[in-house]
């Protein structure tokens, strides 16, 4: 017997995974306010968005990705990245790291905090 066309199991459906148990709260930890990944998370937390030159000049280092990286799995805060275009002379099609925490933080993190 078939079953009625309508009633066809979709195999590959692309679409959001239902899940059997609920994820975990969002809980992330702090760092040391005095580490880079500090900084970083101080400044994504006030609403800025960071490239690598902005971030150089606010904290002399030379080095953003890894208080990101820190920051996304070693203390569980979703820095979002978005590719932007930095082109140089050198380099027209040129493309630079954006980060921003998304608004949905910002507003648990800001309720949380008064």
């Amino acid at each position: 017997m078939k079953t009625p066309e309508g009633r066809q199991a979709q195999s590959g459906v692309v679409g959001e995974q239902l899940n059997l148990i609920d994820p975990p709260p969002f809980s992330p930890t702090f760092p040391k306010r005095s580490s880079l990944a500090g900084e970083a998370l101080a400044l994504l937390l006030e609403g800025r968005t960071l490239t690598h030159p902005e971030f150089e000049g606010i904290t002399r280092s030379w080095r953003l990705s890894e208080p990101v990286r820190a920051l996304r799995h070693d203390y569980g805060w979703p820095v979002q990245t978005i590719e932007i275009p930095a082109p140089t002379p050198e380099r027209p099609d040129r493309y630079i790291a954006k980060y921003i925490m998304p608004q949905w933080v910002l507003r648990e993190v800001g309720a949380a905090h008064g």
